[in-house]
């Protein structure tokens, strides 16, 4: 069932096992799962069907260190999507952020769970196998090609031993014809479904404790239009995205002053995102028109690779994790008179003939304290103190990002993969643009000292509070969070029906 906070007359309360806190990838996914399985779900959802720009503005934030992209109609890499939503990061509407979202599927790699001791508070406290099982069922369930599968495909395994004997690596990710939209994949289920609650228009602004503080015991929510709702649950899920997670724990200060979660006054802080340069150039070397059939970025839906320096490379030069992406531009007239007339060969893949490719060079982001959103004193409309962001990098990232430049650039060329221009825009990170994946402020790890949930996503402190979102990853070196998020909704589903005592049937 699908209802709107302001057609629910006077009622004030809604009761069910387990109250989920958003409805993109990770909202949807565990939600509708435990409704499946029997247990009564409320979901709750600050957006509405349509898209609601004074609803939107509840994610405006005061930035104190580097900006994040904001709306601009005339975005040329967000044409696919309607004018209101071209260059924002954050979507308050049902479906969450995967409103907005290109629908590339790509794992984490087994190494990046692992501690790097070149880097600070890197490392994951649980490991891919932990994982691997969530990613290979929410493949199949979701139609997404196999991932591992194509990593054994013999041109793939060519052209990375290849690679590999020229100091790079590369990986794939699946990328869907149609970007998974959770309001539609999971739309009609919601509607249909006895077990599951939807509540849209609803922003949850507190969660209320019992008297030892261990417990939540209910959730508050609010409407613009002046409607208060709340929402008692055994189990209390924390779906948003990163900002929302650690705003809620901080916000809910009425019985703990420092917030829910935040006794080491880690909630907040470790935020990072992936950095990006989208405007260089490649122009392709005898490799590259060898495996051009390789990056093609259409037909969807098809697999894609991106490049990387090799792992001995990182460990040696003490780099972070920077991938390069390559996007297909084709000829035109002028362009293959051009190519002619200093006799260059042609770059064919199943599409026509390649003039260049665009680059996108994202960067992995040290994890520090330093790096971090906190309320502020301002407030929004539903009168609660907006977030303050302060997004910043250290010297490591900087030496990290030039050093990485300096090698691909030199290895692209020696094994044959062409030569950059970045014209009079190189990469720098003050000039890169965010990527919208939101990480690492509500942070997962051993120990309360270290993090603010555990490994199995409840918040340290708590008996009942989960939080499922790119919110909990300690690292985020590989590009593109999504798959990630989804494999650990799926695991947090799996784990509260296995070992929840309130969820037994």
């Amino acid at each position: 069932m699908i209802t709107d906070i302001v057609e629910m007359g006077e009622q004030t309360k809604l009761q069910g096992q387990v109250v989920v806190l958003g409805s993109g990838i990770a909202g949807a996914e565990v939600a509708t799962y435990l409704a499946r399985h029997g247990r009564e779900v409320i979901l709750v959802e600050s957006g509405r069907e349509q898209f609601d720009p004074s609803i939107q503005a509840l994610n405006d934030v005061i930035f104190l260190g580097k900006r994040h992209r904001e709306l601009d109609p005339d975005s040329y890499y967000h044409r696919y999507l309607p004018p209101e939503l071209r260059g924002v990061s954050r979507v308050r509407q049902f479906g969450g952020t995967s409103n907005v979202w290109t629908g590339k599927w790509k794992y984490l790699q087994p190494l990046d769970f692992e501690g790097r001791p070149w880097v600070a508070n890197s490392g994951w406290p649980i490991h891919f196998a932990d994982l691997l099982e969530h990613y290979r069922s929410a493949a199949k369930d979701y139609g997404f090609g196999d991932l591992e599968a194509e990593a054994v495909r013999p041109e793939i395994m060519e052209l990375r031993a290849k690679l590999a004997a020229g100091g790079l690596k590369m990986s794939s990710f699946y990328w869907e014809q149609t970007p998974t939209r959770t309001a539609i994949r999971f739309g009609d289920e919601m509607r249909r479904s006895k077990n599951l609650h939807v509540v849209l228009g609803a922003t949850a602004t507190e969660l209320r404790l019992n008297d030892s503080c261990q417990r939540v015991t209910a959730v508050v929510c609010r409407s613009l239009e002046g409607r208060e709702l709340i929402v008692e649950g055994d189990v209390i899920i924390i779906a948003t995205g990163a900002f929302e997670a650690a705003r809620l724990l901080l916000a809910s200060n009425r019985q703990i002053p420092s917030g829910i979660g935040n006794a080491h006054d880690l909630v907040g802080r470790f935020y990072t995102d992936h950095p990006k340069h989208h405007t260089g150039t490649l122009q392709p070397g005898s490799l590259t028109r060898q495996y051009a059939h390789e990056l093609q970025y259409a037909p969807k839906p098809r697999f894609c690779i991106c490049f990387a320096l090799d792992d001995a490379t990182q460990r040696e030069q003490e780099l972070l994790e920077h991938v390069l992406y390559l996007k297909p531009i084709y000829e035109k007239s002028r362009d293959r008179l051009w190519r002619t007339l200093r006799f260059r060969p042609a770059c064919r893949d199943g599409n026509g003939s390649v003039a260049t490719y665009r680059v996108k060079f994202v960067t992995e982001q040290v994890p520090h304290q330093s790096s971090r959103i906190k309320l502020g004193t301002e407030c929004d409309p539903l009168g609660q103190r907006k977030l303050e962001v302060d997004w910043c990098f250290t010297d490591q990232d900087q030496r990290s990002m030039a050093k990485t430049l300096q090698l691909l650039t030199q290895r692209f060329a020696e094994v044959g993969l062409g030569t950059f221009d970045f014209g009079d825009d190189p990469p720098r990170l003050e000039t890169m643009t965010d990527a919208a994946h939101q990480m690492g402020t509500t942070r997962m790890a051993s120990r309360p000292e270290e993090g603010v949930v555990d490994t199995d996503c409840r918040v340290f402190g708590t008996d009942n509070l989960y939080v499922a979102s790119s919110a909990v990853f300690p690292t985020g070196p590989s590009y593109s969070p999504t798959f990630t998020i989804l494999a650990l909704a799926r695991r947090l589903g799996q784990h509260l029906l296995q070992t929840s005592k309130i969820l037994q049937i």
